[in-house]
C-alpha cells in the first residue's frame, strides 16, 4: 500500500489538456471539486469536461475524486462500461472503492489504469483484486482548498444526511443536511457561510467535516452507512486537532 503525493504524480501532465469526468454529486461534493480544480490549476493542466455521450476530446481521462465507485452509485460504473477502450490513460482522483462490479469494470479497461484511494480499506481492496494497473493512497482532494479560519461563531450545526447512507433511526429537530441543498460543482460561498455562523458542527457528513476542520471549527464526525467516514478519518481528518469521531449520536 503506497503513498504518492497526487500532485507530484500530476506533475508529469503539467501544462497540457485532458478530458474530465465530473459525475453527479451533492453540494459537500463541490468542496471535491474545487479543491481538484486549484490542483490543476496549480499545474497547468486544462480539462476538458465529458460526460457519458461525449467523444474523446484528449488522451487521458481523470475522473474526480469521492464515493462514486461504490454500490450506491453507478455513475462512474456506467461511464466506463461505455467507454472500456477509448483513452489511452485513466487516472481516478482520490476515490473510495468497493464492490465487485466495480472490480470487474475496472479490470475490463484496457487504458492504463491509475487508481488513487482516499483510504486504506480501499486501497487494499483494490490492491487485492486489481489485475492490472497502480493503486497509490492519497488524501481526498477537499483538502487542497483554503480558507481562512474564523473561529468566532455560536451554537451547534446538526447537519445529518437525509439519503440511504444515513444509520439514524431519527434525525435532529435542527438539523440541516447541507450537502443535500446544492449539486457538486455549486461555488462554495454560501456553503462555508454557513458553516463560519457556528462554533462546533455534528456531521455524518464526510465533506460538511472536512470543510469545517479547515475552518478551524469543532467537529464531531458520526459514522454513514459503511467505512468510509471512519476509513477517511484514520487516514486524514485525525490529523485535526479540532475533530473527534464519535461512534453514535445521541440525540
Amino acid at each position: 500500500m503506497k503513498e504518492f503525493d497526487l500532485r507530484e504524480y500530476l506533475g508529469k501532465y503539467k501544462d497540457t489538456r485532458i478530458d474530465f469526468f465530473r459525475f453527479p454529486g451533492n453540494y459537500g461534493d463541490s468542496l471535491i471539486w474545487h479543491g481538484t480544480k486549484r490542483l490543476l490549476l496549480s499545474l497547468n493542466i486544462s480539462e476538458c469536461c465529458v460526460d457519458i455521450s461525449s467523444p474523446k476530446y484528449n488522451d487521458v481521462l481523470f475522473i474526480d475524486g469521492g464515493g462514486n465507485l461504490v454500490d450506491y452509485y453507478s455513475d462512474v460504473r456506467d461511464f466506463l462500461i461505455k467507454k472500456p477502450t477509448l483513452y489511452s490513460e485513466i487516472v481516478i482522483l482520490p476515490h473510495t472503492i468497493f464492490g465487485e462490479k466495480q472490480i470487474e469494470i475496472l479490470n475490463n479497461l484496457s487504458s492504463k489504469l491509475i487508481v488513487f484511494c482516499r483510504e486504506k480499506i480501499s486501497a487494499k481492496f483494490l490492491g487485492d483484486k486489481l489485475t492490472h494497473g497502480k493503486v497509490y493512497l492519497w488524501h481526498d482532494c477537499a483538502f487542497y482548498n483554503e480558507f481562512s479560519q474564523i473561529l468566532v461563531g455560536n451554537g451547534v450545526l446538526n447537519a445529518f444526511r437525509s439519503d440511504n447512507e444515513s444509520i439514524l433511526n431519527a434525525l435532529p429537530e435542527s438539523n440541516n443536511d447541507l450537502s443535500h441543498n446544492g449539486y457538486a460543482t455549486k461555488p462554495l460561498d454560501e456553503l462555508i457561510g454557513i458553516l463560519q455562523k457556528y462554533a462546533q458542527v455534528n456531521t455524518d457528513r464526510l465533506h460538511i467535516a472536512i470543510g469545517s476542520a479547515l475552518l478551524g471549527k469543532q467537529v464531531k464526525l458520526f459514522p454513514n452507512s459503511y467505512y468510509k467516514n471512519k476509513a477517511v478519518f484514520d487516514y486524514s481528518l485525525g490529523k485535526f486537532p479540532n475533530i473527534d469521531f464519535i461512534e453514535k449520536f445521541d440525540n
